[in-house]
């Protein structure tokens, strides 16, 4: 039996594929569908056994899906209406809140994970900034990250856990990326001493340096995930402009391996990902760019570190690499999914001894 599962929410299926990796030989397999998610866009997994989807359809709504260890399969196990479409969820490390970021509506919020009684409980919201489209808490759990893109700027939020609705009140400061960079999802080294962000519309990798104690961060490198693709920066994207076509840059995703050796930003103009090492002192120095499944979204590494996933909008199918000790992706598995396919997480369950 597999000894991970890989879940893929599905925009324009509606759905949340299960599939299985193999964890000796990287094979991937359809194994189940959560369905009846209209425009769902994102997930974050509590690795006890939870995921939360956010769902985009009317009602706007976050869906818990109870994962079973055995099959991996995800069923219901509780929802709430939220105040605004998702583009980003994550879950506070105590696990008991949820924080959202809404692109169109340009706020974070913060809220109780769903419960199986359909309570719901406060909602905190906070307008921070045009085309907000992450939001990240720290290890420690005492702060939060909103990154705007549209105004060029990270907040950071003071977290009172003891506060109902998340605790989230007002930002105790901000730093300003490159003007027109377009600052989209940020990832926290597991210590929370650095912060990596990549920029949707130059291809810009920015690493930061955090203040554990003030949440404040301090600019370290500015590198480049598009240098060489003869990219225009890209437009701010909007309904009218829901693809900015070939000739721009169009980042998306940023993940670390578990190791925090790696990096690897998606590129969705041309269809590629870049690869970085990671120095000791956490700046980052690029490696390769490898081609991919069309425009992808999203991307997922598994807990042990061994395989990254790419999952393609334009291909309806997700590829596994096998993650080589230079960085360098090879891919060994593929498999088609529902329509859409834009957000990975991975969950190795945990086995009884």
């Amino acid at each position: 039996m597999a000894s991970t599962f890989v879940y893929i929410a599905c925009a324009g299926g509606g759905a949340v594929d299960t599939l299985s990796l193999d964890a000796v030989s990287g094979r991937l397999e359809l194994v189940s569908r959560a369905e009846g998610l209209p425009k769902v866009t994102a997930l974050t997994l509590d690795p006890a056994g939870t995921l939360y989807a956010g769902v985009n359809g009317e009602p706007r709504r976050t869906v818990a899906l109870a994962l079973d260890p055995a099959s991996g399969a995800a069923s219901p196990a509780g929802v709430r209406e939220v105040p605004a479409t998702t583009c980003f969820l994550s879950l506070r490390p105590d696990r008991e809140v949820l924080f959202s970021a809404s692109y169109h509506e340009g706020l974070m919020a913060a809220y109780a994970v769903p419960g199986p009684d359909g309570s719901a409980g406060p909602v905190t919201e906070y307008r921070s900034g045009p085309n907000t489209h992450s939001a990240v808490p720290s290890p420690d759990g005492r702060f939060v990250y909103a990154a705007s893109l549209g105004a060029d700027r990270i907040s950071w939020f003071p977290i009172d856990s003891g506060t109902a609705g998340g605790g989230v009140v007002r930002p105790a400061g901000h730093v300003d990326a490159a003007p027109g960079s377009g600052p989209r999802f940020l990832r926290h080294s597991a210590d929370g001493r650095r912060v990596y962000v990549s920029h949707e519309r130059t291809g810009t990798v920015d690493v930061y340096a955090r203040d554990a104690g003030t949440g404040a961060l301090e600019l370290m490198q500015r590198t480049s995930a598009v240098e060489g693709l003869d990219l225009e920066p890209g437009p701010i994207r909007s309904p009218r402009t829901p693809d900015p076509g070939p000739g721009v840059v169009w980042c998306a995703d940023l993940r670390l391996t578990p190791d925090e050796r790696f990096v690897y930003v998606t590129e969705r103009s041309t269809s590629t990902i870049a690869a970085f090492s990671v120095a000791h002192d956490g700046r980052l120095s690029f490696l390769r760019r490898t081609e991919t499944e069309a425009q992808p979204r999203g991307i997922g590494i598994d807990p042990s570190g061994s395989w990254l996933l790419a999952c393609g909008e334009r291909s309806g199918h997700v590829t596994s690499y096998a993650i080589g000790q230079d960085g360098r992706l090879d891919p060994v598995g593929r498999a088609e999914t529902a329509a859409g396919p834009l957000w990975i997480e991975c969950w190795r369950p945990a086995r009884a001894d």
